[in-house]
């Protein structure tokens, strides 16, 4: 994903980083290894946070294999034009994508060619998931002015330029270091479907939307069915939906909505394990842009214990009308009966 950047002493954009190795698919596939199988599907796992399908096919060897294809999220692949009535057990298929490391029988997929002969791509960005098309784009900014009054709607996160993945270099203290020595892909939190806090629950794809509850500000994340409350004015409680997205207290500065966050249940700054402590203080502001069609983000991140200096990250999401905020739903294997 290439929408949250952080500035360091060097910049990138965070969800290029968080892309390669996101549910610790950079320890099991190899990107730089593209191959295609063609096959019939011997079953289906339709859930997130991957779609995955078993592709039976007869190898060089006229022997029968199977190996294991990994989609996107269901949200991801319903939005490029394959829903689960499109695809079904027995159905032959040729799947493109990343092969597994070590010789693993398993693929990320980039594309797959379904039993009718049209090819889907699926890992298109999000200008063709959410058709961010200069038409629509024109139109939002056309649409009526007290539609783009406020920020209290959907909205889309927007196309950024590619960079290197995992180039990030966070200004880790001994402490940070130590910690992030320690870490296993393998433990992946989203491996056991354990959605992240924050910050990393703000590092998604996926669609968000603000609501006004008066004293309160509800802030909806797609990804994970993610809810933070942000209390307005210093009023609420300390208890909050959801613990590790932690206490958020917010104020209006003229078209920008000033979020300070403390007491985070959640120790990861990122999904490839580098920490942060329950220390980590956040101060983010959502800026709504003069036309009232984009908003801007930043987040400044505090953690004296595992960063030498405040780590800042920072993004963009859209508004076009017409799209919503959809279920998640995250679900393992033997828990989808």
């Amino acid at each position: 994903m290439n929408f949250v950047r952080i500035s360091l002493l060097s910049t990138c954009w965070f969800w290029a980083c968080h892309v390669a190795a996101h549910h610790a698919a950079a320890g099991i596939y190899d990107s730089n290894t593209i191959g295609e199988i063609e096959g019939r599907i011997s079953s289906i796992f339709w859930r997130n946070p991957h779609v995955r399908l078993d592709v039976t096919l007869i190898n060089e060897n006229n022997s029968e294999e199977t190996w294991e294809v990994e989609f996107g999220s269901v949200n991801t692949v319903e939005r490029l034009g394959i829903s689960q009535n499109v695809i079904r057990v027995g159905d032959q298929v040729k799947v493109s994508g990343s092969i597994g490391r070590n010789g693993l029988q398993a693929m990320f997929a980039r594309s797959i060619t379904l039993s009718s002969g049209e090819e889907v791509p699926l890992q298109a960005g999000v200008e063709r998931r959410y058709g961010l098309t200069a038409d629509a784009i024109r139109d939002a900014q056309n649409a009526d002015a007290e539609l783009r009054a406020d920020i209290f709607r959907v909205w889309l996160p927007s196309e950024r330029p590619e960079t290197g993945a995992g180039t990030t270099v966070f200004p880790l203290t001994e402490a940070g270091h130590a910690t992030k020595a320690e870490w296993d892909p393998t433990n992946d939190p989203a491996l056991r479907c354990i959605p992240p806090g924050l910050p990393t629950a703000m590092d998604n794809p996926y669609p968000i939307a603000f609501l006004d509850q008066g004293d309160t500000i509800i802030l909806l994340l797609e990804e994970w069915d993610g809810i933070r409350t942000i209390h307005m004015n210093g009023t609420g409680s300390g208890e909050q939906t959801q613990p590790r997205m932690g206490y958020s207290t917010g104020r209006w500065d003229d078209n920008t909505l000033i979020v300070e966050t403390a007491d985070i249940g959640w120790r990861y700054i990122d999904d490839l394990g580098t920490p942060q402590s329950e220390d980590v203080f956040i101060n983010e502001r959502f800026t709504l842009s003069s036309d009232g069609t984009s908003l801007a983000w930043e987040a400044r991140i505090t953690d004296p214990v595992n960063f030498t200096e405040p780590v800042v990250m920072e993004g963009v999401w859209i508004w076009i009308p017409g799209h919503e905020i959809k279920p998640f739903n995250c679900a393992l294997p033997e828990d989808a009966e």
